[in-house]
């Protein structure tokens, strides 16, 4: 059977609403993302729509070469799943940001989820929990616990992750690319 590579892209930027979360769960990474084209992205994710203000936030295209990211640590993992996974991951994907202006920012899910209470609305995600339904959902890994529990360092605990790049955002890249 053939395989296909779907990457998780792990990160703590130097927002306040990311320091804000480090203050408060001291976890290394506090955004997660994933992607199904490589290493060079896109990655997508739920998060800030206009790289200036935290609101409104929600389903994005994540690349890597549109913001200075190079002082922003990270942890890129591979996870090897059948060719009918990925397409379903696929599929799933674009169906979602084909209609991302329905998807929202759950800010309130992420409190509920720092208190260990599960709270699942329809069309609301916030990073980890929407990586973690996805792969949930098309049936790639296994969840350390339901995904609306799951925080960025919870996805590292999936069963079949490989780490790719530790370090610096700026390292998983050639400079060019840049």
């Amino acid at each position: 059977m053939a395989e296909r590579t779907v990457y998780i892209l792990l990160t703590r930027s130097g927002t306040c609403f990311s320091r804000l979360i480090h203050l408060a769960t001291r976890d290394d990474y506090t955004h997660a993302s994933i992607g199904l084209s490589g290493p060079q992205g896109p990655f997508y994710s739920f998060a800030r729509k206009h790289p200036r203000f935290a609101l409104p936030a929600g389903l994005v295209e994540e690349r890597m070469s549109s913001v200075n990211r190079r002082a922003v640590p990270c942890c890129l993992y591979s996870l090897k799943v059948s060719d009918q996974t990925y397409f379903r991951l696929q599929q799933r994907l674009t169906e979602m940001y084909r209609q991302r202006e329905s998807y929202h920012y759950s800010i309130i899910g992420a409190l509920a989820c720092y208190l260990h209470f599960p709270l699942q609305r329809r069309h609301h995600y916030f990073c980890s929990q929407f990586v973690a339904c996805l792969l949930e959902d098309c049936q790639a890994a296994e969840l350390p616990k339901p995904s609306p529990l799951v925080r960025p360092a919870d996805l590292c605990r999936i069963r079949g992750l490989t780490p790719v790049h530790q370090g610096l955002l700026e390292g998983i890249l050639p400079q060019a690319a840049w």
